[in-house]
């Protein structure tokens, strides 16, 4: 009976052993997870942003021409929430069933310019940082921003090119594969302001809206790589 008791106490002893290792294995686990999701994985101040557009450039409200374009950015972060950036991106125009009936009718398209060359500046301004945890195993950090600037947009018209200046703003928003990759996706609306169209023998002139989605692929550059 005396053996069976010790037996016993020390059945016991291990079992509660276990159970606290185990205990302490998820608790460490647990903190893991936390501290993960409480750092920042990613800084932008004085880093520098180079982002490809490999023909994901698309406008998004031209009844006339669809364009499907390509090209480049590079900004550079003053601070952590705010930055400059300048864009070149080149369209191609697929014309529509409206381009083609007007061009049976033998008629000029209205506001129909082929938007071929895209090229301006912007102020940024990154307010909101945020990550989402997936499944407890997975954090996916981003960051959402706002632009504002001016452009030049080279033209085709009916008769001949021409290059108009434009004012924009848009809303962007990355996703963080690490400390140097993002995905970005951008809506940019191009306010064009001294466009001039021929349409049944009048000039017609006014603010046109350019409406444009952009996905692109960023790598940053310079500035702080250690881990905060």
């Amino acid at each position: 009976m005396k053996k069976f008791s010790m037996l016993l106490a020390v059945l016991t002893l291990m079992g509660t052993t276990s159970w606290a290792t185990a205990q302490e294995e998820d608790a460490r686990t647990l903190r893991e997870r936390i501290k993960s999701v409480s750092n920042r994985l990613f800084d932008k101040s004085g880093r520098v942003e180079l982002s490809l557009f490999p023909m994901t450039s698309l406008s998004l409200n031209d009844a006339f021409y669809q364009k499907f374009g390509g090209g480049l950015s590079a900004a550079y972060f003053f601070t952590e929430s705010m930055g400059a950036q300048v864009m070149l991106t080149y369209s191609l125009n697929v014309e529509t069933s409206n381009a083609a009936y007007f061009g049976r009718k033998e008629e000029y398209v209205p506001y129909a310019g082929k938007r071929s060359i895209l090229a301006n500046a912007d102020f940024i301004w990154a307010p909101l940082y945020g990550k989402i945890n997936l499944a407890s195993e997975f954090v996916m950090h981003f960051d959402t921003y706002l632009m504002i600037g001016l452009g030049v947009l080279g033209s085709e018209q009916v008769e001949g090119s021409n290059f108009g200046f434009a004012g924009d703003v848009g809303l962007g928003l990355r996703f963080f594969f690490s400390r140097m990759f993002a995905l970005k996706l951008e809506i940019k609306d191009y306010m064009v302001f001294n466009d001039a169209v021929s349409f049944r023998s009048q000039e017609v002139a006014d603010v046109q809206h350019q409406l444009y989605f952009n996905l692109g692929l960023s790598m940053f550059f310079l500035g702080d790589d250690e881990e905060g």
